[in-house]
């Protein structure tokens, strides 16, 4: 049944600008850090991403996922011989799938820039980052970022479609830029992905590069022992946030 309700949301979203956003964010994301920033390229790709667009991106898919039902209260899926809960854990499904594509072509795109910017151009960086790095970097992304969609979905029905990126933004930014320098980062599922880019990339949440010398710098924050536990939780956060999500949206359609 999951799948059916997935495969729903799929033919649903089929021409909405859900799937667009996925790729034109990240590609615009590149395109300006390719512009402006140089041989800053990758680290500006990525600190621009985690921190302040990919919060924006989950949120306003999430709402073109959810903004159909709705705007007719629910009703298109009241009729339907389907427990909500399953209704709910399609537009997870969906959603998750539209932020592994976001974080795909970032990641594609800027190894491409990376690659051209270094073997034809000759540039230099002000610190290497491998494309292994690169690659792993995009996946810790996608694991620590999870929770966002259920997390984003539930915002949008409390708050609505206009307030929730705003919202969701703005209290992401201040997390990942200040819970993040923290011992505590792992209580808190915004601070993760910023944490973990510390060790995988050498980023800082502000841009800088991760050494002595940079501003918030502390040696711990590139202590590769944060990955496992960031990962953990963030798993942790997401099940927690998709089972709450589920069992509030069947509660609530049902009212």
């Amino acid at each position: 049944m999951l799948r059916k309700c997935y495969q729903a949301e799929v033919l649903k979203n089929r021409h909405t600008m859900a799937a667009k956003l996925a790729v034109l964010m990240p590609v615009t994301v590149v395109l300006l850090a390719s512009v402006l920033t140089k041989n800053y390229v990758v680290i500006d790709c990525y600190n621009w991403w985690y921190v302040g667009i990919l919060p924006a991106c989950v949120a306003l898919v999430t709402g073109i996922v959810d903004a159909k039902e709705k705007r007719q209260k629910n009703r298109n899926i009241l009729s339907l011989p389907i427990d909500m809960k399953t209704i709910w854990d399609g537009k997870v499904v969906y959603g998750i799938r539209m932020l592994a594509v976001s974080l795909a072509v970032l990641g594609t795109i800027t190894l491409f820039v990376w690659f051209l910017f270094r073997n034809l151009l000759h540039m230099e960086f002000p610190v290497e980052i491998s494309a292994s790095r690169q690659v792993a970097g995009a996946a810790v992304l996608l694991v620590t970022s999870l929770w966002q969609v259920p997390f984003c979905l539930f915002l949008q029905q409390i708050a609505g479609n206009g307030a929730a990126p705003l919202i969701h933004v703005a209290v992401y930014g201040c997390m990942a830029c200040t819970v993040s320098l923290k011992p505590y980062f792992m209580l808190v599922p915004g601070g993760i992905s910023a944490r973990l880019m510390c060790c995988i990339l050498g980023v800082l949440p502000n841009g800088l590069v991760a050494r002595p010398g940079s501003d918030t710098y502390l040696p711990e924050l590139v202590s590769i022992r944060a990955v496992p536990v960031g990962i953990l939780s963030s798993l942790i956060w997401f099940f927690l946030l998709w089972q709450a999500g589920r069992w509030w949206f069947g509660k609530r359609v049902m009212e």
